[in-house]
């Protein structure tokens, strides 16, 4: 019984690492962006306050941070992109955009949240395979950075916060044991009684960090799809698409969010089709523009 219960533990974690596989290769999230950080760990950024800010013309969309123990409310930074970076210094401003401040800035107390509360009786040596004193990434401004893994040797996912823990939680010790104590997260609670996917974790930590609390945690930055190059337009609608139909088909549907990311599939699918037809005339038009003038420019004998 037990050899059984285990096999289904692995097939379950299975699942979820194909999900994180799957998540890491998206962007165009409104909220968040994860960067795929090999097989067994995704770095999320979740957004801190939702400032409205125009989408950047980064190659990854709008997102970032929030950890799932918080309300955000004003966040230390002010707005930016969403990738994280591997440099100490940050990312410059875009083009019009203000210049993040100092790291070290925050003008508000910030509220932890008792249900993210951590166990450290239960958790605290649960260590990620990647230490917070290595980390390498920094989050952009106004994110705060997590760490998502499901490594084999724990038998199930779990999240930690990578920045901002400060505003996040309130628990003793040293700041790296802070880093490295998982987060208490329902959805990562209920890994043992419910088919939890890898959207789940991320809406909670979307819904609990970004203020104000979005109605859709997957809303698309639409306005930074729609600024793609043609060909890189059409693979991101498209990976997006499949992502999304999935979740419209195995989500839980008792979420308050699930008909909204219903309605973002419909317009999601005729951007998607757009494109590919533009796709399609380009290339005619282009091959027709080259094809040579002579015997062989059709196929008659």
């Amino acid at each position: 019984m037990s050899s059984k219960r285990e096999r289904d533990q692995k097939r379950k974690l299975q699942h979820f690492l194909n999900d994180l596989a799957l998540l890491g290769s998206l962007q165009g999230f409104k909220y968040f962006q994860p960067w795929l950080r090999g097989k067994e760990e995704l770095l999320l950024t979740v957004v801190n306050e939702d400032l409205g800010w125009r989408s950047p013309g980064f190659l990854v969309s709008r997102a970032s941070s929030c950890s799932s123990s918080s309300s955000c409310n004003s966040s230390d930074v002010s707005p930016s992109s969403s990738a994280p970076s591997v440099d100490s210094g940050g990312s410059s401003p875009l083009p019009g955009e203000r210049p993040p401040r100092p790291r070290d800035h925050q003008p508000h107390a910030h509220k932890t949240q008792p249900q993210t509360a951590r166990d450290p009786s239960t958790e605290e040596h649960l260590l990620p395979a990647s230490p917070s004193e290595r980390e390498i990434a920094v989050p952009e401004v106004n994110c705060t950075l997590f760490l998502l893994a499901g490594y084999v040797k724990y038998g199930r996912p779990h999240a930690w916060i990578r920045s901002n823990h400060e505003r996040l939680v309130n628990i003793g010790g040293t700041d790296s044991m802070v880093k490295d104590t998982p987060m208490k997260l329902k959805s990562i609670s209920d890994w043992q009684t419910r088919g939890i996917r890898v959207w789940d974790v991320v809406s909670e930590l979307v819904c609990l960090c970004t203020v104000p609390s979005p109605s859709n945690p997957f809303a698309l930055d639409t306005r930074y799809i729609e600024s793609l190059p043609l060909p890189d337009r059409f693979l991101v609608t498209g990976a997006l698409l499949n992502f999304l139909e999935m979740y419209v088909v195995y989500g839980n549907r008792d979420e308050l969010h699930y008909d909204k990311v219903v309605e973002e599939v419909k317009p999601l699918r005729r951007l998607h089709v757009q494109s590919l037809l533009e796709l399609q005339r380009r290339r005619e038009s282009s091959g027709s523009a080259r094809s040579p003038t002579g015997p062989n420019a059709s196929g008659d004998e």
